[in-house]
């Protein structure tokens, strides 16, 4: 039997309940998200809701069916057709908010196990902040594509890169991060970035390399956080690296040409304003690869 694209999809296996959502707007980074979101619908047997804003005079204010907004939004239509296509015309709903997209993304992260969004790389002032006040305020992992971008030395190159510093949101980074390189067949490169160490380190586990003269301390603590959830995926190859120096500068250069970068933030007990903190800040708002922010009361099960 000839192997569709919805069958593709049948055969990895439906999760039941579980579901991705995407905020899409058409421009080069929204549709970059799309295709993510649909990849990653696929791996992990997802059900997908895409969701795209209308301005407030859009005449069609009761959300019409797609034979009807084809006459006003077919780029749009086009999109979710596919998308139906590749994951079946059940697994996919289309939502249209009026105006208000960070409010309706936001209340979407409450329905949802992982919400991505696309930013372009000259993101304009307004969607940075959207995009900041969604990653900080959301209730699940939020994922924010962008095209991948290699300068020169790349260590960690198609990796699932996960930054680690023993917190609580580190330890549903690690979650997340293992969870995304089984499921894409990916190895990991877990960061730590210590700023009284003067260079870099690694250490491969599969092939026992090392690239230190001295194991430095934070290796300890890097094995401590990821050993226990690298054991329930014995599949996934693990690199574990120490980085000196600033962490954002640190962590920019280790995920460069990274397949993903996985970063923890904190949880609701803080003001919406400080759950990012200085690192998080500095990838929403500038990365060469897609980064995840998973909050740190983010479900083992879920990620």
């Amino acid at each position: 039997m000839t192997m569709t694209a919805e069958t593709t999809y049948e055969a990895h296996g439906h999760t039941a309940g579980r579901r991705i959502a995407v905020g899409v707007d058409l421009s080069p980074g929204g549709l970059a998200a799309l295709s993510w979101a649909t990849e990653e619908a696929i791996a992990s047997g997802a059900r997908m809701t895409i969701c795209h804003a209308r301005a407030p005079g859009d005449p069609h204010a009761a959300a019409p069916d797609l034979d009807t907004l084809i006459l006003t939004h077919p780029d749009l239509v086009r999109r979710v057709r596919w998308c139906r296509q590749m994951l079946g015309g059940n697994n996919v709903t289309l939502e249209l908010p009026l105006d208000d997209v960070t409010a309706a993304l936001l209340e979407l992260s409450e329905r949802v196990d992982q919400l991505v969004l696309g930013a372009d790389g000259d993101v304009r002032h307004r969607h940075r902040t959207r995009i900041a006040q969604v990653t900080a305020g959301a209730m699940c992992p939020v994922v924010i594509v962008r095209p991948v971008r290699v300068h020169g030395n790349a260590p960690f190159a198609g990796h699932i890169v996960i930054g680690v510093d023993g917190s609580p949101g580190s330890a549903a980074a690690i979650r997340f991060g293992f969870g995304h390189a089984r499921r894409h067949h990916r190895p990991v490169a877990a960061v730590h970035v210590d700023n009284q160490w003067p260079g870099d380190y690694w250490f491969d586990e599969q092939c026992l390399e090392t690239h230190f003269a001295a194991e430095p301390a934070a290796l300890e603590l890097l094995a401590r956080e990821i050993e226990p959830v690298a054991a329930r995926h014995p599949h996934v190859a693990v690199k574990r690296a120490v980085f000196g120096g600033d962490p954002a500068a640190g962590l920019r250069h280790a995920a460069t040409g990274a397949a993903l970068l996985v970063l923890g933030r904190h949880g609701h007990q803080l003001p919406a304003l400080l759950r990012l903190g200085s690192v998080n800040h500095a990838f929403t708002d500038r990365a060469d690869c897609a980064v995840a922010i998973v909050p740190e009361h983010a479900a083992a099960g879920r990620t």
